[in-house]
């Protein structure tokens, strides 16, 4: 008697485990929604999710850029011949509007030296192809990898034969292409409303735009 008490004890208490389980199963259920499919970009091995960039710091993004004083385009003959490459690279036939009341088109060594992440910015209006928008050209360098792709800013990740990685966005109106070279140098092409995929990832893997190029 004792015997199948106890052992009759032991599957009372076996059920009553399994049905508080079961029951704090369905109740978590009920309080949590079902957890979204992770976003998968073609050419990245390690995505960041949007659920997720909130607890990501921005120093995360930057950290490895070069001090300012390193950069080569901080001096007249660089600057200009990346200037020179830049418009080398846009596609035949292309026009840079007129701006008044801007800085001409191009790469400003001054500009380098006075600021404090030692990025160089182009920025203008340009006609191609019946089309006219903006282009921003960013030129920096980092001793950083191109890190993880972020859901919702990059669409597509690709490799060159020379180690070149490309970050793809292409929007509706806007599209961007970010190269992040093997001498360090990150060149973001930004166009809105003008010029195509292929022709923005043209400028970005330009030779002359990259630190390592003889000015």
């Amino acid at each position: 008697m004792k015997s199948t008490g106890a052992r009759g004890s032991v599957w009372s208490t076996v059920a009553v485990i399994v049905g508080i389980v079961a029951a704090g199963t369905v109740v978590a259920g009920l309080l949590h929604e079902p957890q979204p499919e992770p976003i998968a970009i073609p050419g990245c091995e390690e995505v960041i999710q949007p659920e997720d960039l909130v607890r990501v710091n921005f120093a995360f993004v930057s950290e490895g850029d070069v001090d300012s004083s390193e950069v080569p385009w901080r001096f007249e003959a660089k600057s200009q011949a990346m200037t020179d490459a830049l418009i080398a690279a846009l596609p035949d036939g292309s026009v840079v509007e007129p701006e008044p009341f801007a800085p001409t088109f191009g790469f400003d060594a001054v500009a380098v030296r006075q600021s404090f992440d030692g990025y160089a910015t182009a920025f203008g209006t340009i006609t191609a192809a019946d089309r006219t928008g903006t282009l921003a050209v960013t030129v920096g360098l980092s001793d950083q990898p191109a890190g993880p792709c972020f859901a919702g800013v990059v669409d597509e990740r690709s490799t060159q034969a020379d180690g070149t990685v490309l970050d793809i966005q292409d929007g509706t109106d806007t599209t961007r292409v970010v190269a992040v070279a093997t001498d360090g140098t990150r060149i973001d092409v930004n166009a809105n409303g003008v010029l195509t995929l292929e022709q923005l990832i043209d400028i970005a893997l330009a030779p002359g735009l990259r630190a390592s190029a003889p000015a």
